[in-house]
């Protein structure tokens, strides 16, 4: 499985209970983060230390590694599809599925909305499962399949806890401890069956 994020956090706070089960279900899991974080960096140092923390957090939850690209925070929207998809299906060339943050829903972040479209793309390509981490409930008679996973908070906290240079009062910590239900859900915007998505996401002619 190849995780593709936006930014490092997405990889703990989102996803990290996904990868610590599919880790341990003996699923060989591989990060590829597009950015190195959420706003500008205003010292190199800063980069280089969130670079750390976060391959200490993977490691905590059993991924096998992860790397960075060079996109500079907030810049995703300026890069194509295409060139984010190449990137991403070059990492992607032996993964059988794709794991992203759902994007289709109304105020989704733009760089959420921009990695998940090329990593659509990418999955369309190479025939991977794409699956999408989602926190929004499931709608009765959806035509969309669906997955729950059981999570390890205490494995994903302790993987959170790399993240040193993230304040105590950052509000994305307080945002996640809002959602500590013992199971994650996703949905399958692609499956190896088809060539469009189950849950398509919103404006499909730009995909």
């Amino acid at each position: 499985m190849l995780v593709v994020c936006a930014h490092p956090y997405d990889a703990t706070f989102a996803l990290g209970g996904v990868i610590g089960a599919f880790a341990d279900a003996g699923t060989s899991v591989h990060i590829l983060c597009l950015t190195h974080g959420r706003r500008p960096d205003p010292t190199p140092r800063r980069r280089v230390d969130r670079a750390r923390d976060l391959g200490r957090a993977v490691r905590r939850l059993g991924a096998e590694d992860v790397v960075l690209l060079d996109h500079a925070p907030g810049t995703l929207g300026a890069a194509t599809i295409d060139e984010l998809a190449a990137e991403i299906r070059e990492a992607a060339a032996a993964a059988d599925a794709l794991l992203v943050v759902d994007a289709t829903g109304p105020g989704a972040h733009p760089d959420h909305v921009r990695t998940m479209r090329a990593a659509y793309r990418a999955a369309t390509t190479t025939g991977a499962v794409l699956y999408a981490w989602t926190l929004r409930p499931a709608a009765h008679g959806a035509a969309h399949q669906g997955l729950v996973i059981d999570a390890d908070r205490a494995r994903q906290r302790a993987a959170i806890a790399c993240h040193t240079g993230l304040p105590e009062d950052d509000p994305l910590r307080s945002r996640w401890m809002r959602h500590q239900d013992p199971a994650e859900r996703l949905v399958v915007l692609r499956d190896e069956r088809t060539l469009a998505p189950v849950d398509r996401p919103p404006e499909p002619s730009s995909l």
